[in-house]
């Protein structure tokens, strides 16, 4: 078996300046999550919280049992999402994978929430947003350390949190202005999916390979 040669980009330590469009474009992807999750978290569990508490439980009991069983989950999910992004030999490389399935995932299972009228349902449906969301942020994340160059990676970092703040207010601004439960699951869905799709179209990533 040969050493990975320069060839095997993947795996390369970055020497070339990522553009503005594509730093721009990950930025998107990172900020749409954050709408997936800030959504539900500021405005939508609440509203369902106050609506299905069952008897015996008070809405912030409930909220806080839900908050607390999707942050275990994503406490677990995101470094095994990472290892396994670092490890897929896929032909469409290591991250868009996860990035696409992670989102279609989070907004499918944004959806299924949506449709939560009791306690179990609402621990479950946020649990699996957490884990599908999870699995595309972690593999955003992992593409500045892929792709971007030392020298230019603080610059960048700061694009994404600027991004993520962006997406925290994004996010409560659909979940209040759709009009329901229903529709700001909905509208927090269709950001999370479509944010992400700029960058797994328009910029390739290196496959990692099989060796």
């Amino acid at each position: 078996m040969t050493a990975p040669t320069a060839t095997h980009d993947a795996l390369a330590e970055p020497v070339h300046p990522v553009p503005g469009r594509w730093t721009a474009a990950l930025a998107l992807a990172n900020g749409a999550i954050w709408v997936g999750w800030y959504g539900p978290l500021q405005i939508l569990l609440a509203l369902q919280a106050a609506e299905y508490a069952p008897a015996g439980m008070s809405k912030e009991s409930m909220l806080a049992w839900v908050t607390g069983a999707g942050a275990l989950v994503s406490l677990i999910a995101n470094p095994v999402f990472g290892a396994l992004s670092d490890r897929t030999t896929a032909r469409f490389g290591r991250r868009t994978p996860w990035i696409v399935t992670g989102a279609a995932g989070g907004a499918a299972s944004l959806l299924l929430l949506a449709t939560a009228t009791s306690f179990r349902a609402t621990v479950l449906g946020w649990c699996l947003v957490q884990l599908t969301l999870n699995a595309a942020f972690a593999a955003v994340t992992a593409a500045v350390p892929d792709r971007v160059p030392r020298g230019q990676r603080g610059a960048v970092g700061g694009w994404l949190g600027a991004a993520q703040i962006l997406g925290v207010v994004t996010g409560a601004g659909l979940a209040t202005l759709a009009g329901g439960i229903t529709a700001g699951y909905a509208a927090c869905a269709a950001f999370a999916l479509l944010g992400v799709l700029p960058y797994v179209l328009r910029h390739r990533d290196p496959q990692l390979p099989a060796t």
